[in-house]
């Protein structure tokens, strides 16, 4: 299944800060990634953690499932 990945908009804010949108473009989790994984990458001069805060199932008018990961930031408990 397809994968993408989706910002809150305090990640994306932080992902601008770090340089890391085209890294974030690149980045592929797989069906195993579950919610409340942490996911680090290098930015300029340090290492940005960000969580996964969601993940959905996409189903387009096609019938084409897509796995959504929302990744957050900072990395903070779910709320159950």
């Amino acid at each position: 299944m397809k994968t993408i990945i989706e910002l809150t908009s305090a990640a994306r804010r932080k992902a601008g800060l770090a340089g890391l949108e085209a890294q974030l473009d690149r980045l592929s989790l797989g069906e195993w990634a579950r919610k409340g994984d942490f996911v680090e990458l290098a930015g300029r001069g340090e290492t940005i953690v960000f969580m996964i805060r969601a993940r959905r199932i996409r189903v387009d008018a096609n019938d084409v499932q897509t796995l959504v990961f929302e990744l957050d930031h900072p990395p903070r408990p779910a709320v159950r």
